[in-house]
């Protein structure tokens, strides 16, 4: 069971159910892998008088204890079975809370990793309908003469342990503890070869389910790192946990780089559809934020879709957001962090109030000195909303922005007018560029300039990924590349 960790199998019987007042009367552990088996149990005096209740359940009376070993005198023991084990427990939460409450009171602050086997007997077999440690040891055959003794039960959840790892398969079981335990575990069907098959370059990938469904698709600057992280984050009953679950196969293609992947990305979510990933609401359109002065001087803000068509001609300012309800919240944001009026900003809803610094001055009798002048409002909203202002596109013609991963691939990408026409390997040769996937007709530099003349929707997403890359690749307008084209080019 997860090979070189240790287990403490423990259960306890107590004189009640809040660890706070009530007390051990009974424990046994049993410490099992990395080559070890062992066992120890003992009746403790809880130095009060156990409930009748509590004695027809277990079958200790008060007679029983009378003499035994208090917890002070079996403390230490006990401490050196589970000190860096993993404690296993049936409601594993009863038998933490006495032990840490128990050891805190002579200096010991117990707090293992837990392993919940009412928890595990639920997840592996979420159709039988009950999962108490009797109804699951009728269940798989496994019978003892007595229940509610501590050796007796922790024997039961070794033998479910074993009957576990043996019908559901290691890796399965495996898995499932690990996720129940926070740990890295690899997906059942995918081993670790398979995790070191996949190359730590730039690309994208898609993790794929038993019929060859697709589940997720992704991109990366390190494909086998990227891959790797969503089963390390997978926990409980989360996404990643329900991801990786299903995974069966993972299927990986190397690009040039980190602009080449999520260029392909973008392109490769519009036409797939994985079933277990949320595909953003607006891909395609973003919300433009317009910057309107009134007659009477004051700038106001008006939400609008998509880019003015006419931008690149009256060069008007405009902030840039991915979809309207990321503008409407990063105004709000932005006009607290600034205190920037909503009022004259005209972005008020209905029964809204404006909470800035001046409206509350104005309110208590302040009067005008207390607001803003018109230009100094207009400056300060401006700068405000700088980092996401549209940036013009900055050459008289199209680019071609060269990519190279530093092991021999490299990717020319046509942009213009921060509008992506394709990625494509060039050839010096022939003076062609080739696309990817050999599925469309090289093209030469005119004929490029040619398709840069067809209208192209803007994407948010791509503009907002070819700013990041601005300065960190090579962009060389394609009236500029037959001048300077070498080695780094060909394909």
């Amino acid at each position: 069971m997860l090979g070189h960790h240790r287990f403490a199998l423990v259960d306890l019987e107590t004189t009640g159910g809040q660890a706070s007042q009530d007390h051990i009367m009974e424990a046994a552990v049993r410490v099992i892998g990395g080559d070890v088996d062992l066992e120890w149990q003992s009746l403790i005096d809880p130095l009060c008088s156990v409930p009748s209740f509590i004695q027809g359940l277990t079958g200790i009376s008060n007679s029983m204890l009378r003499g035994k070993p208090r917890f002070s005198d079996v403390q230490e023991t006990l401490w050196s079975y589970l000190d860096g084990a993993i404690l296993v427990a049936h409601n594993a939460r009863f038998d933490a809370g006495f032990l840490r409450a128990n050891f805190a009171r002579y200096g010991r602050d117990y707090r293992p990793r837990v392993l919940c086997t009412l928890k595990l007997a639920r997840t592996l077999y979420p159709d039988w309908p009950k999962h108490g440690l009797e109804a699951i040891c009728a269940r798989i055959g496994f019978y003892s003469e007595v229940h509610h003794r501590a050796m007796a039960d922790v024997d039961a959840m070794k033998a479910f342990l074993d009957y576990a790892r043996a019908d559901k398969g290691e890796a399965v079981f495996n898995f499932e503890v690990g996720l129940l335990l926070d740990l890295p575990v690899l997906p059942p069907s995918i081993r670790q070869a398979d995790i070191d098959a996949i190359p730590c370059e730039p690309g994208i990938y898609r993790l794929l389910g038993e019929a060859g469904e697709l589940l997720y698709l992704g991109g990366a600057r390190s494909l086998q790192e990227q891959v790797l992280s969503h089963f390390e984050n997978a926990t409980g009953d989360s996404k990643a946990a329900k991801l990786a679950r299903r995974v069966d196969a993972v299927q990986w293609q190397i690009l040039a780089g980190e602009l080449s992947a999520g260029l392909h990305l973008s392109a490769a979510l519009r036409h797939e559809k994985p079933l277990l990933q949320r595909r953003a609401k607006a891909l395609g359109k973003p919300c433009c934020v317009r910057f309107i002065t009134e007659d009477s001087g004051e700038l106001q803000l008006r939400l609008r879709s998509g880019l003015p068509a006419n931008i690149a001609q009256t060069g008007e300012l405009v902030g840039l957001f991915r979809e309207r309800k990321h503008a409407k919240t990063r105004i709000r944001e932005l006009a607290k962090e600034h205190q920037l009026c909503l009022r004259r900003l005209a972005v008020l809803v209905e029964g809204e109030l404006c909470e800035c610094g001046a409206c509350a001055l104005t309110a208590e009798g302040a009067g005008e000195s207390a607001v803003a002048s018109a230009a100094d409002f207009a400056a300060r909203v401006k700068a405000a909303f700088a980092g996401y202002l549209y940036t013009p596109w900055p050459f008289a013609e199209p680019v071609l922005i060269h990519e190279d991963n530093g092991a021999g691939f490299s990717e020319c990408h046509l942009v213009y007018d921060w509008r992506h026409f394709g990625s494509f390997r060039w050839n010096a040769e022939r003076g062609q560029l080739l696309e990817l996937s050999g599925s469309a007709e090289p093209l030469d530099l005119a004929a490029a300039r040619r398709i840069c003349e067809q209208t192209q929707e803007f994407r948010y997403e791509h503009y907002r990924l070819l700013r990041a890359f601005q300065h960190n690749l090579k962009w060389q307008p394609l009236s500029q590349f037959t001048a300077t084209i070498g080695d780094e080019y060909t394909a």
